[in-house]
């Protein structure tokens, strides 16, 4: 049997290093456009700030041991263009040449990833308008930070690699402002209680907040390098501009599969294309169920590609270990906002159909250890639930000191993930040492809350 595999990034790398392993003998042809593979992403703001030199660790993989170590026949910088499921055949180019050809599969593994969304603004032509995505681009914006005569930073978009862009930039002494069309920070995955926090940290650091803009077109001083960004509001001197708007699957060259309207190719418990057995989606690529909305739902998460990865592979191999299916888990560590969340927020639950009866919230904030000892800190845990069965629907958490607390967040995930009640979320079996909570802890107190047990701070 003959595999065929689409793009190396973190679900493909899952994938063949998964496959290779557990069945050694296995026929794997892979494919990918870039020169590298599986390249992190999200590390590109760490590296701009300065945090490291060496981006070598940004690669959880590379080309020379996928090959020496796993045996695979892979072919960089060689995109697919074409796949025709019917015949089983995909078309190939050589970047390097130009040249195609086709090759021919008995499974299909698309791992094609996502591609940052560009409007069309006017003035997108001008130098010094980046995209933050491949490594490529990670070497540029570097190069940018480093550059004294780069002064002024717009960053279009408010989410986290945007936020987190910005705080690099500030970092390396730049004058930064924030375009985003919506009117708070990092929306989707928090409510205000937390981004007014991070919003105000921002903002007493000189980061120029333009929330509920909308960016209409870029101008050039000299017609070549961008010198400002302009809004329905304003207009902003930019050296440089960073685009992160978000990103879209990247799924055109195969058709004939059911997709999400973005694109995302919706699959089954073992990441298999609904509409076509032989062809498996995973990563950014797929739709994989929400455990909580029990709908098929886009979620862009290196967490999720990697398991993706090794559960088509698995399934392959014979090994068949359903996908439960995922709650959106992500964190974010920026501006002093240690922050956590999983599920939904009451916002995007209403957002995606949910009655406002059915939805709840509770919020509580306290010292993160017992008062008798020498150093303690606020934390603050909210829950969102159904008022009527007292299911979870979702869980924030935030602290604004040295010590994090995002790891409870696990056990919040594994909650959504079977479905469980606040009741039995409450008698969960956690310890208590004054070294680190209380016997009343943040994220238990919240809980009680709901059910009706009204405790005070």
């Amino acid at each position: 049997m003959k595999i065929l595999v689409v793009g190396a990034n973190h679900a493909g790398t899952s994938f063949l290093r998964t496959l290779k392993t557990v069945h050694p003998e296995a026929e794997i042809v892979c494919y990918d456009r870039n020169t590298n593979t599986s390249f992190l992403g999200c590390g590109i703001a760490v590296w701009v700030s300065g945090e490291f030199k060496d981006p070598s660790g940004l690669f959880y993989s590379s080309p020379q041991s996928l090959v020496k170590d796993y045996n695979i026949d892979l072919k960089v910088n060689h995109e697919v263009i074409h796949i025709n499921k019917e015949k089983k055949i995909v078309t190939v180019r050589d970047n390097a040449t130009g040249k195609e050809f086709e090759d021919t599969y008995d499974k299909l593994v698309f791992a094609g990833g996502t591609w940052p969304i560009e409007p069309p603004f006017k003035g997108r032509e001008y130098k010094n308008i980046m995209l933050s995505k491949l490594f490529q681009h990670a070497e540029e914006i570097v190069k940018a930070a480093e550059d004294k005569n780069v002064k002024d930073v717009v960053v279009v978009g408010a989410g986290y690699i945007g936020v987190e862009l910005v705080e690099a930039f500030h970092i390396q002494g730049k004058k930064v402002t924030l375009i985003d069309l919506q009117d708070r920070v990092i929306p989707n995955y928090f409510d205000s209680e937390f981004t007014d926090v991070m919003e105000t940290n921002m903002k007493k650091l000189g980061i120029n907040l333009r929330l509920g803009e909308s960016v209409k077109e870029f101008k050039s001083k000299d017609n070549v390098n961008v010198s400002s960004v302009v809004t329905d509001k304003g207009e902003y001197a930019a050296d440089l501009v960073i685009l992160c708007i978000g990103f879209k699957p990247r799924t055109d060259m195969i058709s004939g599969v059911e997709k999400l309207p973005n694109g995302a190719i919706v699959v089954d418990e073992f990441n298999r294309s609904i509409t076509d057995k032989d062809i498996y989606a995973i990563g950014d690529s797929c739709a994989m169920k929400n455990v909580v909305t029990n709908t098929q739902h886009h979620t862009a998460l290196a967490t999720n590609a990697v398991k993706s990865g090794l559960i088509a592979a698995l399934d392959i191999a014979g090994l068949h270990i359903p996908f439960p299916g995922v709650a959106g888990t992500n964190a974010i560590n920026v501006f002093n906002c240690h922050y956590a969340s999983t599920g939904l927020t009451k916002q995007m639950a209403l957002k995606l159909g949910f009655k406002d009866e059915d939805v709840a919230e509770q919020i509580w904030t306290d010292n993160d250890r017992p008062e008798f000892m020498n150093t303690y800190e606020k934390v603050s845990c909210k829950i969102v639930y159904n008022p009527k069965t007292f299911k979870l629907l979702g869980v924030q958490i935030g602290s604004w000191g040295k010590q994090v607390h995002t790891e409870v967040i696990y056990m919040f995930a594994l909650a959504l993930q079977k479905g469980l009640t606040l009741p039995e979320i409450a008698l969960t079996d956690v310890y208590f040492l004054p070294h680190f909570n209380k016997p009343f802890n943040f994220f238990l107190v919240p809980i009680l809350n709901a059910l009706g047990i009204k405790y005070k701070a």
